[in-house]
C-alpha cells in the first residue's frame, strides 16, 4: 500500500557525504539518484543526505517511540488485544502489535526520559500509576494498578513507558534510515523515485515519502560505522573524575532537536575527555575517520580538538564558541583505532565542548 506524504517547502541547500567527498548545495532527488547541484550521484555511492534542514511541518499530537529506535509521530487512537491503531499523514491508519513500541507520549514536547520507571502511566496531575497498560480509547486510558483496574481520562495522560529506552542508538540492522521534518524516524530499505523516496517497512509496508517531507536519509552499507552506534568508554581526566566520564560524550539520535544545519546525529564531547574508538573487520583494511566540526550551542569557552590513530596527531585545531560554519574532518587511518582529545584552549570557561556531526570510519 502507498502512503503520501506531500509538504514542506524546498530549502535552498543541503548536505550530501559520499564515501569520498562531502558536498553541500541544492539537494534533488530524481529516480536512482541524488543531485547535488549540477552534479548526480548514484543512491550507491550515498552515506547519508540532509535535504533541507531548516523545513518545518506541522507534528501530529502523539509519538510512539519503538525498542528499535524508530519514532513515530502520529495519533494514537486505540489499544485493545495487544494490537495499537494509529493514524498518521505519512502511513495513514494502521494497526501494529504492541510488541515493539517503548513508549507512547500523548503530549508534545515532553522532557527526557531519566529517571521513569517501566509499566508507569505518567501524569499531568498527580503522581505516576505503576501498573500494566490494559487498552486505549480515544478518551480514556485504563491500567491494571496495584489498587485494581483503573481507567482515566486521557487528558490527565502525558506518557506510559513499556521499556527502558536503549544505551546510545540502536543500529538499523543494515537498513536505511528516514527522518521527516516532524521528527519521526523510519527504518527500512529506500528506492529514489522522482522527487520522492520509496521506503519498504517491516511492518507498514510501501510508503512512498515526498522528498519535500524528508528532513534526511541515513544509509547502512557494508564497510561504514557511525560512531553514534556503539558503546563508547570515554576516558576523563582528574578533573572531572570517574564517575562523571560517562557523560562526558554524549550521542543525539536522529531525529533530536541537537540536529544541526548538516547533520543527522551527532556526538557532543567536553573537555577534558580521550575517547578511543575501534572498528570490527579486517585489520589492515584502509579506513577513513569522517565528521564535522563545530561548538554547541551556548557555548562559551573554547577547546582544542585532536584526532590521532598510532599515536601520530592527524588533525588539531581550537574550537571557539563564536557560531561558525561546521567545519568537515577527513582522517585517512591505516587500520588502527582513532582517538579524539578534547581539552581546554586557555582558562577553562563553561560551557564548552565540540559537537561532531556524523562521525563515522569508512573502508577506502
Amino acid at each position: 500500500m502507498l502512503a503520501v506524504l506531500a509538504f514542506a517547502l524546498v530549502a535552498p541547500a543541503g548536505v550530501v557525504q559520499t564515501r569520498g567527498e562531502r558536498l553541500v548545495g541544492v539537494v534533488a532527488v530524481r529516480e536512482g539518484a541524488l543531485a547535488v547541484g549540477e552534479r548526480t550521484l548514484p543512491a550507491g555511492e550515498v552515506l547519508l543526505a540532509v535535504f533541507d534542514a531548516a523545513g518545518r511541518t506541522l507534528r501530529p499530537p502523539n509519538t510512539v517511540r519503538r525498542t528499535n529506535g524508530e519514532v513515530w509521530h502520529c495519533e494514537v487512537l486505540a489499544l485493545a488485544r495487544d494490537k495499537l491503531t494509529l493514524r498518521s499523514p505519512c502511513f495513514g491508519t494502521r494497526e501494529i502489535a504492541r510488541g515493539g513500541v517503548r513508549a507512547l507520549e500523548f503530549r508534545p514536547k515532553l522532557p527526557a526520559e531519566e529517571h521513569l520507571e517501566t509499566d508507569t502511566l505518567y501524569r499531568a496531575f498527580g503522581e505516576p500509576l505503576p501498573g500494566s497498560l490494559l487498552w486505549i480509547t480515544r478518551e480514556k486510558i485504563a491500567v491494571d494498578s496495584p489498587l485494581g483496574a483503573m481507567a482515566l481520562d486521557r487528558e490527565e495522560a502525558t506518557r506510559f513507558i513499556l521499556a527502558r529506552p536503549p544505551a546510545g542508538a540502536p543500529p538499523a540492522g543494515g537498513l536505511d534510515e528516514v527522518v521527516l521534518h516532524d521528527g519521526s524516524v523510519l527504518h527500512g530499505r529506500v528506492e529514489l523515485d522522482a522527487g520522492a523516496l520509496r521506503l519498504s517497512h517491516r511492518e507498514l509496508g510501501e510508503l512512498f515519502l515526498d522528498a519535500r517531507a524528508v528532513r534526511s536519509l541515513l544509509r547502512n552499507p557494508s564497510g561504514c560505522t557511525y560512531l553514534t552506534d556503539l558503546a563508547l568508554q570515554p576516558q576523563a581526566a582528574p578533573l572531572l573524575g570517574e564517575a562523571t566520564a560517562a557523560r562526558t560524550v554524549e550521542a543525539r539520535p536522529s531525529g533530536s532537536a541537537d540536529a544541526g544545519a548538516g547533520h543527522i546525529r551527532c556526538l557532543r564531547i567536553q573537555p577534558t575527555t580521550t575517547l578511543s574508538v575501534s572498528v570490527p573487520g579486517k585489520p589492515a583494511a584502509a579506513r577513513t575517520f569522517r565528521a564535522t566540526v563545530e561548538a554547541p550551542r551556548g557555548a562559551r569557552g573554547s577547546v582544542r580538538l585532536r584526532v590521532s590513530a598510532g599515536g601520530k596527531a592527524l588533525w588539531e585545531k581550537t574550537i571557539d564558541p563564536a557560531p561558525t560554519a561546521p567545519e568537515a574532518i577527513s582522517v585517512d587511518l591505516a587500520g588502527e583505532a582513532v582517538t579524539i582529545d578534547v581539552g581546554f584552549e586557555g582558562p577553562p570557561r563553561f560551557p564548552c565542548g565540540v559537537v561532531l556531526g556524523d562521525p563515522h570510519i569508512v573502508e577506502r
